[in-house]
């Protein structure tokens, strides 16, 4: 699913955002739903199992018949539910920790790595070998039903990105103050924001300011 798509299926929920400006795998969308947690509001918005599976069947990651199944269980067992989506952003936080020391030049704390292991041993019953018409791919048993199912496909994401080439194209945006992470795509490795229309202006008129200061002084 395209970034476009799946931004009109969100549309008008605060994760919307993460759509918008995709970061280019589906686990590093993920990482960037954790931008307003990370800030200084404290917003989390993806706030519950309902809003999780949303988010999943949003981004093409789980088909509406595996998102019926899913929130139907939740409805069964509400405090399992809610386990799982603690467990997904627990897992969604030592991603983000782990590739944005990648991107940022520093340490990868070996807890976090062992996290994702962790989460990645728990998912692998619900996948499944699919082909694609190009090559096979683990993805998530059509008929899983099981809470846990929906950690699926964010782990197997996460993992593909960290064990491929593409991780040496990782990169977090220039504005110290933004969380998010992108693949850059460009032939010359030369992308430095998440948008140029967001944070490449903010941090260009930050500059401005500071060298016009400069500059009275």
């Amino acid at each position: 699913m395209t970034g476009s798509t799946a931004f009109q299926r969100a549309r008008g929920k605060p994760y919307a955002e993460t759509f918008r400006c995709p970061g280019g795998a589906l686990c590093l969308d993920f990482c960037n739903s954790g931008q307003n947690a990370r800030g200084p509001s404290g917003s989390e918005w993806i706030a519950g199992f309902s809003d999780l599976i949303d988010w999943l069947e949003a981004a093409g990651a789980i088909t509406g018949g595996q998102a019926a199944r899913l929130r139907r269980a939740a409805a069964a067992s509400p405090r399992a539910a809610t386990q799982v989506w603690s467990r997904a952003i627990k897992f969604r936080e030592a991603l983000f920790r782990v590739l944005n020391a990648r991107a940022e030049g520093g340490t990868v704390a070996r807890e976090d790595l062992s996290y994702i292991e962790t989460e990645h041993a728990r998912a692998a019953s619900f996948a499944r070998l699919s082909w694609t018409g190009e090559g096979y791919r683990w993805s998530l048993d059509p008929s899983a039903a099981a809470l846990e199912a929906a950690m699926q496909p964010l782990v197997e994401s996460a993992v593909s990105l960290l064990t491929s080439a593409k991780i040496e194209r990782l990169r977090r945006c220039g504005n110290s103050t933004c969380y998010w992470l992108f693949i850059d795509e460009t032939k010359n490795h030369s992308r430095r924001w998440c948008e140029m229309a967001s944070c490449g202006n903010i941090v260009k008129v930050r500059r401005h300011r500071e060298k016009a200061r400069r500059a009275a002084h």
